[in-house]
């Protein structure tokens, strides 16, 4: 049960400390943190968390890792080598457990997605402007509003001395390059410091509502192969663009025929894969020449249970499929730190259960911060929490301030109303964790 008192307590630090989460994320807007450009944010982090005396590390690929311990205890150095850091987390956590402390992790995504038309921004894209009760600016909804309330929380709950008897353990999982391979730096940093974590809160824009699953991701690619020809004979060849062609008519029916059978309620989410041809090409680049290969590449978002196999043998169904190979997409990008990446672009859908100890919590401290059951959904875009869900297995759920539909657009926003409850939210959450 939460006390009121402790609700009370966590109201008044959250908003004593408002302005202070306010400036740190104008200094993280303020950062130009493409995939593998994060640098100057996990700097702007690192100096925010050394101020509060919060011990936190970074790893090989260039994540933050900030550690909130109910005892207050100090840790390694932040350059201390990998193995220190490991073992003192290690002992820190044995000893928490022990005690029957929970370990809940908090993750967010220190990558934006750029901003290449800026005239057609209201004000500058990397500078925080406020007007009219929101926050604009890049990244402001997806998703360092969010990375900011926690980072905030996870200081403010050193100053929770009366909860301290329930007080989880509290990680922070800052990571680079979501935006390009969802999952691939939360696995790295947890596996690199070999956390562990009961539970997991993702801080994607959820308007304060609980998500409590999400659609898998496949990217991939439909290549096809012909016989080159001149344009003056083209029936001596065998066209590698005809073929494709009928693919993406393939990929076009499939995609309408789930749309008939499940409909677009938000009920069906998780019964329906959607999937969409966004570019097509074919070689040799000629205007004289039938081409002998064709590419599309292809965006689906997956129901549960669904895969690549699964989509291959449903598109290959199609009585017009020509002969054609599916072939996942892979993430080899390089880290700011110069770590190299091999990660598919093939995440699984999950879902935690609305009737777990761990909705429920999170559930119950919602509506003591905002005075009202929260609605829940399921996520149709894709999270870390493939990693953590999908193939952790750690109970994962999200919720996060700012709107879904203004990720990635033209003058993005955060309503600052629900950044302070997040704030509020994540500063309390640690405390009303179930046994």
């Amino acid at each position: 049960m939460i006390r009121d008192r402790l609700v009370e307590t966590v109201r008044t630090l959250a908003e004593k400390k408002y302005q202070s989460c306010v400036d740190l994320l104008g200094r993280l807007i303020a950062c130009r943190s493409l995939s593998g450009k994060e640098g100057e944010c996990v700097k702007q982090l690192l100096a925010f968390f050394k101020a509060a005396k919060v011990p936190c590390f970074v790893d090989s690929r260039g994540s933050v890792l900030a550690v909130h311990l109910p005892n207050n205890s100090d840790g390694p150095a932040t350059e201390a080598p990998t193995g220190t850091i490991r073992q003192w987390l290690s002992a820190e956590l044995a000893m928490a457990r022990a005690a029957g402390r929970k370990i809940l992790a908090y993750n967010a995504h220190l990558d934006v997605v750029s901003a290449d038309t800026p005239e057609e921004w209201t004000s500058d894209p990397f500078v925080a402007t406020r007007r009219d009760g929101r926050i604009y600016g890049r990244g402001s909804c997806d998703m360092k509003g969010a990375l900011a309330a926690m980072a905030m929380a996870i200081c403010l709950n050193s100053e929770l001395s009366e909860a301290s008897a329930h007080q989880a353990v509290i990680l922070g999982c800052f990571c680079t390059e979501e935006e390009a391979g969802e999952g691939l730096a939360f696995r790295d940093l947890c596996e690199e410091f070999d956390l562990k974590p009961d539970y997991v809160i993702l801080g994607e824009p959820s308007k304060m509502q609980i998500a409590r699953g999400q659609r898998g991701k496949l990217e991939c690619l439909i290549e096809t192969s012909g016989v080159c020809a001149h344009t003056s004979v083209p029936e001596t060849g065998d066209s590698a663009a005809y073929k494709l062609a009928r693919a993406v008519l393939a990929v076009e029916a499939f995609d309408a025929a789930q749309r008939q059978r499940y409909g677009t309620a938000p009920d069906n989410v998780l019964k329906r894969t959607t999937a969409a041809v966004t570019s097509l090409q074919s070689w040799p680049q000629s205007k004289s020449f039938v081409p002998n290969r064709a590419v599309a590449h292809v965006t689906a978002r997956l129901a549960l249970g669904e895969n690549l196999a699964t989509l291959s043998a449903r598109l290959a169904d199609d009585p017009n499929w020509p002969e054609a190979k599916i072939i996942p997409v892979v993430y080899r990008g390089r880290s700011y730190k110069g770590r190299e990446s091999d990660w598919s672009s093939e995440h699984a859908a999950w879902e935690t259960a609305p009737d777990s100890d761990f909705f429920r919590a999170l559930e119950t401290a919602t509506f003591c911060i905002m005075g009202r059951k929260p609605a829940h959904k399921i996520w149709p875009f894709s999270t870390d929490g493939v990693y953590s869900a999908g193939m952790a297995g750690i109970p994962t759920l999200g919720i996060g301030p700012g709107h879904e539909e203004m990720a990635h657009k033209i003058d993005e926003w955060v309503e600052e109303a629900q950044l302070i409850q997040a704030l509020q939210l994540y500063t309390l959450l640690p405390s009303a964790l179930p046994d």
